[in-house]
């Protein structure tokens, strides 16, 4: 009877769980008991998981042992079923979420059997897998010792990734590499804005100062292969700059954007100090084949595609990669107040917001006869197209960008293709401007592609085209009904805020950081061991000749470095200048 009742608000509450505990056999090792007091005991392995004297009082004893952790607590997770005496006490002292870890369902079938828990099943939530559950910005960690003795090492799993979870609650140090052009370098800016907002320290290193260097290697070079070695070059020392940077900060992570230039030797000195490596790739793989290259040598490389870049991945031996698609920045990206002339300026029937790629310079004359305008550069000013291009091709500024997307009847959203005349008929990854548009309260058209069905609901959040006749007869139906546009834009922002904002993805990131477990970093505040130093430039006669100078030390930094030097007598020498120049670069 007991059990049936049990199993009753279990299927209620987890439907999947109570399945996996009907269909489980109790292991031969499982002993029920009986105390003192009558009530049943658990043996297990020849562990005992309940007191044989009295397993009620030795709940309640757990519990105000563990008292001062509760009041500080949002949630608690719960290391242990056994028979639930001890989750029972827990949910009459607090009425915070508890999340109960338990890997043998025999057990948990176990106490279904013997104890009455329909008090408690709809208070819990029970994990039997080897992973941990999404957590509040503070919980507790309670270990039932007697369950965790007898599977350690599962839960020192579970508890390892925990206490990972809990530093990142408390707040990391992070550094944020920005690429040295390019759209990924608003996101950059975007994914640093959110941690900061999330309570992280951020150190948001901008490589945009260094875009002119790389067009002047384009420039001068003759061919690819010298403009590659210039531009090897350039990266090496744009490495070592965030590494400099990396030493003063001291970062438990370093998150890399599209093409941000750390060379793989900078991030095996990051593995040295046990600071994990994050990658966020951008962009498609079908055009960027530079993830072959990069992806091995971080501790976590996120894509904007799975299949079949996954199973690109898995040809290359490639595992450190998760999927984590693009988002919006609700603070930049939001509805506006447009004044009467900013309606005239920026507003249209039908817009397009994007660079001028092959495919939209063919699919989109096919809107000429709608009142259309074009937003962007890299457009063809001899074409068709020509009447519709704005300020003759010219970039576009965020702050107009979102002003159009709020002034814009219906706002075109077509994915970039180099080889296609119209829809990329494999299209998977969901761009930036889908995000985008949505956050701000607009209304668009988007081409269909695979991985929108996972993001928005097609009818009530977003509307798809499948080819130029569909899109044009969705742009005169949706013309007509304002009243249907405003519906699906309140839907778009709302599911926009509630699933699809940087700060979600970078706690998504986080996340998948922590069931890797973050360890301690070896970085030094006293800065570089000297000996070592010296080992590592013996190649380079001047440098290590200059860094002598310092062998009486243990230890040397950056800024330890640059103090020598002010305080120094005499005309500078070529290393004390290059040091100084570093130092300019990494504050």
């Amino acid at each position: 009877m007991t059990f049936k009742k049990n199993m009753a608000v279990l299927k209620k509450y987890d439907r999947h769980l109570a399945q996996a505990v009907l269909s489980t056999q109790c292991g031969s090792d499982i002993e029920l008991v009986k105390s003192k007091k009558g009530i049943p005991s658990l043996r297990v392995s020849n562990i005992s998981l309940h007191s044989l004297y009295d397993p009620v009082k030795e709940a309640i004893t757990w519990v105000e042992h563990h008292a001062k952790e509760l009041g500080n607590a949002g949630e608690i997770h719960v290391l242990g079923f056994g028979l639930g005496y001890h989750l029972l006490e827990l949910s009459k002292a607090s009425d915070r979420s508890i999340i109960v870890y338990e890997p043998r369902l025999d057990i948990i079938k176990k106490a279904m059997e013997c104890v009455d828990l329909t008090s408690l099943i709809y208070r819990v939530k029970i994990v039997t897998k080897n992973e941990v559950a999404s957590v509040k910005d503070s919980f507790a960690i309670l270990p039932y010792k007697p369950s965790v003795n007898l599977n350690m090492a599962y839960f020192e799993n579970i508890q390892d990734k925990l206490r990972s979870l809990q530093s990142i609650s408390r707040g990391l140090r992070i550094v944020v590499v920005g690429p040295i052009y390019g759209g990924s370098l608003q996101i950059a800016g975007y994914c640093s804005r959110a941690l900061i907002k999330m309570g992280h320290t951020v150190e948001f290193i901008d490589n945009s100062r260094f875009s002119d260097d790389l067009f002047l290697a384009r420039d001068i070079s003759g061919d690819s292969e010298k403009y590659n070695k210039l531009s090897e070059i350039l990266t090496t020392f744009i490495s070592e700059i965030i590494m400099a940077r990396c030493e003063e900060f001291r970062p438990d992570i370093v998150l890399s954007l599209a093409q941000s230039p750390l060379s793989p030797e900078c991030l095996k000195r990051l593995q040295q100090k046990k600071t994990r490596s994050a990658y966020w790739f951008v962009e498609d793989f079908r055009l960027m084949d530079y993830w072959k290259k990069i992806a091995p040598h971080y501790d976590f490389f996120f894509t904007i595609q799975r299949e079949p870049f996954f199973a690109e991945l898995e040809k290359e031996g490639i595992r450190n990669y998760s999927y984590l698609p693009m988002a919006a920045s609700p603070e930049i990206h939001r509805p506006l107040e447009l004044a009467e002339s900013e309606r005239q300026s920026y507003g249209s029937d039908l817009s397009f917001v994007g660079a001028g790629y092959y495919n939209r310079r063919h699919f989109l004359k096919g809107l000429l006869d709608f009142d259309f305008r074009i937003w962007g550069s890299d457009w063809d000013m001899n074409s068709a197209l020509a009447p519709c291009i704005q300020r003759s091709g010219q970039r576009m500024e965020t702050d107009e960008i979102v002003k159009i997307f709020n002034a814009t009847k219906i706002n075109i959203n077509l994915h970039s293709s180099t080889y296609h005349r119209g829809i990329h008929p494999f299209g998977d990854f969901v761009n930036p401007r889908t995000f985008e548009i949505a956050s701000c309260g607009g209304f668009q058209l988007a081409d269909r592609r695979s991985e929108m069905d996972d993001l928005f609901e097609e009818g009530e959040e977003i509307i798809l085209y499948d080819d130029l006749n569909d899109l044009r007869n969705k742009a005169a139906y949706y013309l007509a009904r304002s009243g249907e546009r405003e519906r699906i834009t309140r839907n778009a922002r709302k599911r926009i805020l509630q699933d699809h904002t940087y700060e979600q993805r970078m706690k998504e990131m986080l996340k998948i950081v922590a069931e890797r477990t973050l360890e301690p970093t070896l970085w030094s505040n006293e800065g570089e061991n000297v000996q070592s130093l010296l080992d590592e430039a013996e190649d380079d006669a001047e440098l290590s000749k200059y860094l002598s100078r310092f062998s009486e030390r243990k230890r040397v930094s950056l800024s330890g470095i640059v103090e020598n030097i002010t305080t120094g007598e005499g005309d500078l020498n070529r290393m004390e200048t290059l040091f100084l120049m570093m130092n300019e670069f990494v504050r």
